[in-house]
């Protein structure tokens, strides 16, 4: 091949700058989810993710410029129609409601290959006849590959993952699981939480259009109260760099004398029409999504330093934010609850309001039998070696206590933290030895449960 052919080639293979911010649909039409014999059927799906902004984001074109992505269709209508084509119903199948509490995608480049990642947690809820709800099981799923180009295995591992988890509930002896089932009402199965939250009432979000001003801090923005700023001048330059076509460098100056100062120190303004946040000494403007807000800006290397400056504004706020940016544009979300700044990836680590997670496993070898754990007096699971539970946990003023056999000196008490994974080791090597439980370090906990979700 000449190097002119070459260069014709790469030329009309890189997408068109101006497309390559448009959100990539992930698709599941094409795939196919096969279960022997099905003993249930999907009659709905509930998203109860705590954001629904998209699934997360992939790299696209020769440069990998990252770009959000979402899944077609969405969560509900994309991937409830696709499960009940895969899943219809039958004489003999059960009615059950899949609830998604995650499902997100990403991509990492290497020096010579690219991994692509999808995680999945979802629980299967069945309505009985006085109208409540039982949580059959709840089923976290992890799928990855490696190669030169990833984006286009997204849906694979997609459906991979509700594949295990559907596979998983085909086998479930329902009787027996059905005995132990936590019990929900309507409310407590289609939220987050377990309670519809009530909307917020920040004067901020019925502002239209918010007045001209300056906001010192996040509240200044909330409270729909910026300081008075009748000669703040505002200046918009279009931008240039690739991915960033179409939208505008903004830059504010407050009148000193006869000259006049950019203006910093702040947490953002508006000029009348449009409220703009300050990041990384550049303006974004901010659009409302939902009962909270989101910005395009660049991609940030810790965005926990943002959430905390974002609470606290002004020159305090400008140092801590004061971290390395990669230019890449990235959709961040502006929580209106807390003032919290993030992203897909920090929205992991992020101190969740309504939910903590404790996990308990057991790790291979040892005695082969199952070991029945008991949650509040009630069995949670018989698990085998080389498995893991998963447990929701919403009370802040309530231990939770697991229990094996052989009394209150097998049991466990603690309140779980928020925000973040709890592991819980189950040790048991032999049938002398009594099982125990043990509360153990998070990277340690995290490094076992992997493996366990990739076994085949």
């Amino acid at each position: 091949m000449t190097l002119r052919s070459l260069l014709l080639l790469l030329l009309f293979a890189a997408p068109p700058a101006h497309a390559q911010m448009a959100i990539h649909q992930v698709d599941l039409r094409e795939q196919k989810l096969v279960l022997d014999k099905p003993t249930f059927h999907v009659t709905e799906v509930v998203d109860l993710r705590a954001q629904h902004l998209g699934i997360g984001w992939v790299q696209v074109g020769m440069g990998n410029i990252r770009v959000p992505a979402n899944l077609a269709g969405g969560v509900r209508e994309g991937l409830g129609g696709w499960l009940q084509v895969q899943l219809p119903p039958r004489p003999s199948s059960r009615p059950v409601i899949m609830r998604v509490h995650e499902l997100r995608i990403d991509e990492q480049t290497k020096a010579t290959s690219e991994k692509a990642t999808a995680d999945v947690d979802v629980d299967f809820v069945q309505q009985q006849a006085d109208g409540s709800y039982y949580v059959v099981q709840r089923f976290i799923e992890h799928e990855e590959s490696k190669g030169l180009e990833t984006t286009a295995r997204h849906d694979d591992h997609i459906v991979a993952c509700v594949q295990r988890a559907c596979a998983q509930l085909n086998a479930l002896d329902w009787s027996q699981r059905l005995k132990t089932a936590t019990v929900l009402t309507e409310e407590q199965m289609r939220n987050r939480g377990g309670r519809k939250p009530a909307p917020y009432t920040y004067a901020i979000l019925a502002a239209t259009p918010p007045p001209k001003g300056i906001y010192r801090t996040f509240l200044d923005f909330r409270n729909n109260k910026p300081v008075a700023a009748p000669a703040l001048v505002v200046e918009k330059k279009p931008r240039t760099a690739a991915g960033w076509q179409g939208t505008y460098e903004v830059e504010a100056y407050t009148p000193v004398g006869t000259a006049r100062e950019p203006l910093r120190d702040v947490w953002g303004f508006s000029d009348g029409e449009q409220a703009y946040i300050l990041r990384q000494r550049h303006f974004y403007p901010l659009q409302l999504a939902g009962q909270d807000f989101t910005f395009d800006a660049r991609a940030v290397a810790d965005p926990g330093a943002v959430s905390t400056a974002a609470v606290l504004g002004g020159a305090a706020g400008a140092v801590i934010a004061s971290v390395s940016t990669s230019g890449e544009r990235q959709q961040y979300t502006l929580d209106m609850a807390t003032g919290r700044v993030s992203d897909f990836a920090y929205l992991d680590h992020l101190a969740q309001h309504d939910t903590a997670t404790v996990v308990v496993y057991r790790r291979p070898g040892g005695l082969k039998a199952p070991v029945s754990v008991q949650l509040d007096g009630r069995e949670l699971a018989a698990l085998p070696p080389n498995d893991f539970v998963s447990i929701p946990w919403t009370s802040k003023t309530r231990e939770i206590s697991l229990c094996l056999p052989g009394g209150e000196a097998a049991c466990l008490s603690f309140i779980p933290v928020f925000g973040l994974n709890t592991y819980v080791d189950l040790e048991a090597k032999t049938e002398a030895a009594k099982p125990v439980l043990s509360v153990v370090p998070g990277k340690e906990g995290e490094f076992y449960v992997k493996k366990m979700r990739r076994k085949p």
